[in-house]
């Protein structure tokens, strides 16, 4: 199965869309002020910075679930690279054990573009900036391009 991106549109120049909402809630309010109903727009302020703060929490949430590539992608690093040293090895050089070893590369390549996935997801949602890794992770032990 490949795992395609999600794509999140935007207007307001890479911000979430919900940043744009809260400033046009926020110049309702405003507006209210200014056309006499400073309840109304108190009670909007109120609402709307309610709603901010849990969209806040909500957003740490997933900055931190979306984190997990990171992290899965350093464990990577060390697998592949011991899979590797095992393939040149003698033991890895006996048919049963090298095919094996090939299975356990091929699956680290998934979870690899899995993990990725979840980087370019991170940074469409505006939480973070995409990481790579140079070579992904059988290149060896990569270090951080960006």
């Amino acid at each position: 199965m490949n795992i395609v991106p999600l794509p999140i549109p935007s207007s307001s120049g890479g911000a979430p869309p919900w940043e744009a909402l809260r400033r046009r809630l926020l110049e309702r309010a405003d507006a209210l002020d200014r056309s006499g109903d400073p309840a109304g727009a108190a009670t909007l302020r109120q609402m709307v910075e309610s709603w901010w703060n849990e969209q806040q929490a909500w957003d740490e949430a997933l900055r931190e679930a979306l984190m997990a590539n990171h992290e899965i992608n350093n464990a990577l690093v060390g697998v592949s690279g011991n899979v590797q040293l095992l393939m040149m090895s003698p033991v890895g050089q006996q048919p049963g054990v090298r095919e094996r070893l090939q299975v356990i590369l091929r699956e680290t390549e998934r979870v690899e573009r899995a993990s990725r996935n979840l980087g370019e997801t991170k940074a469409q949602l505006g939480l973070s900036p995409a990481r790579t890794f140079g070579g992904g992770v059988h290149g060896g032990y990569a270090s951080k391009s960006g």
